[in-house]
């Protein structure tokens, strides 16, 4: 359980050789590339022509994945399920299409089917595109002839004559009565209503020339002439409508279909766009390259325990290669590769989230994943809350097989399930009901938060001690890795045993202020405690003179000892940090128990009463737990990050990623 220890790797090849050498460093999975130093009389490839051809390939494709998918799915929700289709694709809980490696990397001979196959569903997007264009348009015309239903004749009829002015208008149907009261006081002024609606009144307009003023007054009123232009009667050309929007329907209807019929090729595509990306990665990897005009040098970093596996890898397909290995120098950069076990591996996810270790410094994983699982444990500390974390976590191991940050995260959550049921275990709380009221037998080994809140402090506090004590011991692994093992034993250690000596110098008066009779048994000897207290105060002397072990001249030895003194504040203010530990146990605990008054109060009313109180329990704790959860993933990483990490832990480190990564859609074997 270790940073994994890297070498560097340069090789000089025929470039006739270059793809077969990709492939063979790819199937390894061992191999990191790196950017060549500059190299007389070689040069640097440039494609990015090539490159942006490439990711244009897989938008296309991307996006013709997602057209197919989203068409399903409304197809799906409109048509019976005997109807329904069901894609060929890797859901959120369904694993990777496993791929033969050689079928993967010759999958350039299928590629060209596939773009056109692209090309062909992005010819029926466009022509889907037009179909709801034109049924749009034959609604929006079929809503309009639906005011002219009652016409009598087609709007050709509505024509001028020598004398007359004849008017098909749209009137507000409010203003109809004052229409009508206009057009009497005019002798030559003919009105009709045709139809009318709650908004809308259609009528007919005859008036001499003469009397053409009559129009100009009448538009105060809304009266507009229309616009509607139909050479046959408007029932009849409903009836036309109609029959055309049935057309396209239909249409629609088949394109549709045939835009579906392509979900059976969303796994094949999802191949391709992981192919296609490889090919990206390749061109990127050619611009990292010294090349001349038939050969190239390459420069990658492997794990020294792969380099069997990746000199054979590169044997084997050419035999004109040289290959030269070499140790990673201590100020070398080299990219980081961690090997933890199942459990350890998933605390890696909270590391990183802050940053990834440096090459150079300790794993800190291993030790703070035990600091992250009590610190949890001890924030939800419910059987309960515990019980549901645990089944979370198999969920998202057996269920979700794709490696997502939600998949990462819940099992995460799983595994500190555990440490919350065994703290819980030790409260007695079970959804915060106390077991002991269930279990007369069962006795906490630890009081309920809420009626011993100085025992929690306690504890809260006493483990922060122990957290940054481990701290300033990893700061002293640091040291001596680098060959600082003098100032790790006279500067550092003298620290672990300042807060050891403390913790034992301090426990009996701790617990005469706690109260707590049960643990009162755990008190010291007094000479114990004397002895402690004179060990704490000789090992901070030693920890202040010594501080500047490492500083250079008289001043520079002073200003270090005064930083030590000082720095006990710093150290005091980190201690009362974890007061946060008992602060989210407690709120947690009080918000459970109010949820559990809530429904026993609901519970009296009756049969009613038994449906709502098991609802009230069932989503108010659920919904406790989330918010708990939200605040403990915080807490528990700040104490982490500052607290712990803070102590020895540089970071900024670049993670290890093998030449062709991991593919998104596709299990590589």
């Amino acid at each position: 359980m270790a940073i994994v220890t890297m070498k560097r790797l340069s090789l000089l090849a025929l470039k006739a050789d270059k793809e077969n050498i990709y492939n063979a460093l790819i199937r390894t999975a061992s191999v990191e590339l790196k950017r060549c130093e500059d190299l007389p009389n070689c040069v640097v490839c440039d494609n990015s022509a090539d490159r942006e051809v490439v990711a244009e390939r897989v938008k296309r494709a991307e996006e013709a994945v997602s057209y197919v998918s989203e068409q399903v799915d409304r197809f799906n929700a409109t048509h019976a399920k005997s109807q329904a289709v069901t894609p060929d694709k890797n859901s959120f809980a369904r694993p990777k299409t496993e791929v033969n490696f050689d079928d993967f990397i010759g999958f350039d001979k299928k590629a060209a089917a596939v773009e056109r196959e692209i090309s062909d569903l992005f010819a029926l997007r466009d022509k889907l595109a037009e179909l709801n264009g034109q049924l749009t348009q034959l609604n929006n015309e079929y809503a309009n002839t639906l005011t002219y239903t009652k016409l009598p004749h087609p709007t050709t009829w509505y024509r001028d004559t020598e004398c007359a002015l004849v008017r098909l208008c749209l009137v507000p149907t409010s203003e109809l009565a004052d229409l009508t009261e206009l057009a009497e006081k005019f002798d030559t002024v003919c009105l009709e209503q045709i139809d009318a609606s709650a908004s809308t009144a259609l009528v007919a307009v005859v008036c001499h020339k003469a009397d053409a003023d009559f129009l100009q007054q009448a538009a105060a009123l809304g009266l507009v002439q229309s616009g509607f232009v139909c050479d046959v009667l408007p029932s009849a050309k409903l009836q036309t409508l109609d029959s055309r929007i049935a057309d396209v329907k239909k249409q629609i209807e088949q394109t549709t279909a045939d835009v579906c019929n392509y979900s059976h090729k969303l796994g094949q595509w999802k191949v391709y766009i992981d192919y296609t990306e490889l090919v990206g990665k390749k061109l990127a990897a050619d611009g990292d390259l010294q090349q001349t005009s038939s050969a190239f040098v390459l420069e990658a970093y492997y794990p020294a325990d792969s380099e069997d596996k990746v000199l054979s890898a590169v044997a084997a397909v050419t035999d004109c290669v040289e290959t030269y290995t070499y140790d990673i120098g201590e100020t070398e950069f080299a990219p980081t590769l961690c090997r933890n076990n199942g459990v350890v591996k998933q605390f890696e996810f909270v590391t990183n989230s802050y940053t990834p270790p440096d090459y150079h410094e300790i794993d800190p994983n291993p030790v703070m994943s035990f600091f992250y699982f009590i610190i949890f444990g001890l924030m939800v500390a419910d059987i309960g809350y515990g019980l549901l974390l645990v089944a979370a976590g198999l969920f998202a191991h057996f269920a979700i097989k794709q490696k997502t940050t939600i998949r990462t995260m819940l099992q995460l959550f799983g595994i500190c399930g555990v440490a919350a049921i065994i703290v819980g275990a030790m409260f007695g709380s079970f959804f915060s009901f106390p077991l002991q009221n269930i279990f007369p037998w069962w006795n906490p080994l630890i009081p309920d938060p809420s009626q011993y809140p100085m025992v929690m402090m306690a504890i809260s506090l006493m483990f922060g001690v122990v957290h940054i004590t481990a701290g300033v011991a990893c700061r002293m692994a640091v040291k001596i890795k680098h060959k600082q093992a003098l100032s790790a034993w006279f500067v550092d250690f003298p620290w672990v045993i300042v807060f050891v000596a403390f913790i034992l110098a301090i426990l009996n008066p701790a617990l005469d202020m706690v109260g707590y009779e049960p643990y009162l048994a755990l008190k010291l000897p007094d000479a114990a405690s004397t002895i402690s207290l004179y060990v704490c105060l000789g090992a901070l002397a030693v920890a202040i003179i010594f501080a500047g072990l490492d500083s250079k001249g008289i001043l520079g030895k002073a200003m270090a000892s005064f930083n030590a003194a000082y720095g006990l504040i710093n150290y005091f203010s980190d201690i009362m940090s974890y007061i946060r530990v008992f602060g989210l146990m407690l709120s947690s605990a009080l918000m459970g128990q109010v949820i559990n008054q809530l429904a026993g109060m609901v519970l009296g009313g009756g049969g009613v009463g038994y449906v709502f109180a098991v609802l009230l329990l069932i989503f108010a704790h659920m919904f406790n737990l989330v918010m708990g959860i939200l605040g403990v993933y915080i807490h528990d990483g700040r104490l982490q990050y500052v607290e712990f990490f803070g102590k020895f832990y540089t970071g900024d480190g670049q993670l290890f990623v093998p030449f062709g990564g991991d593919t998104r859609y596709t299990l590589l074997k």
